[in-house]
């Protein structure tokens, strides 16, 4: 019934949640999606499965470190903000569109794994504001995630699910 993606809307820095997953989720409308993190992201996961009825499964806070791998291994793609999700993806080779905000691939932080990608809005002359994620924007704007566009990122995710041609 369509790919299996993992989305990672949470992040211990608020500044670095993207708040645009449930619009990805509606406009992937052919997937079936898990949402992992801790359990503090459970209100992130219900806002993902109100957008995509019946498609979503709530992992946040169920599973222990080893276990999120696992289950990001079986994925086909994640969405993840700068944070741990993106690191455990890199290690077992999971795909990977990073969404970048107030940080930048450029600290080192990127994924790893093959055919991964790193997303932010590049323009702006505010990034990077802090090498981890500040508390709140310093600017009161939080243009960085709030502009990046649910159609990019989910024409970037389409074309990381498009089946590849064997070489």
């Amino acid at each position: 019934n369509g790919p299996l993606v993992g989305l990672a809307p949470g992040s211990i820095w608020g500044t670095k949640r993207w708040p645009h997953f449930a619009d990805l989720a509606t406009g992937l409308d052919d997937a079936r999606f898990v949402v992992i993190g801790s359990a503090g992201d459970g209100t992130l996961a219900a806002r993902v499965a109100e957008a995509a009825p019946g498609r979503v499964l709530d992992a946040t806070g169920r599973l222990s470190l080893l276990a999120s791998a696992e289950l990001v291994a079986r994925c086909a793609a994640l969405v993840a903000n700068d944070s741990a999700p993106t690191h455990l993806a890199s290690g077992v080779g999971t795909p990977t569109i990073t969404l970048f905000g107030p940080t930048v691939p450029a600290f080192g932080f990127g994924p790893l794994a093959p055919r991964s990608e790193s997303i932010g809005v590049e323009q702006l002359s505010c990034r990077p504001c802090h090498p981890h994620g500040p508390a709140a924007c310093p600017l009161g704007h939080f243009q960085c995630m709030r502009d990046l566009e649910s159609s990019r990122v989910l024409a970037r995710v389409r074309n990381l699910l498009a089946p590849t041609s064997a070489p």
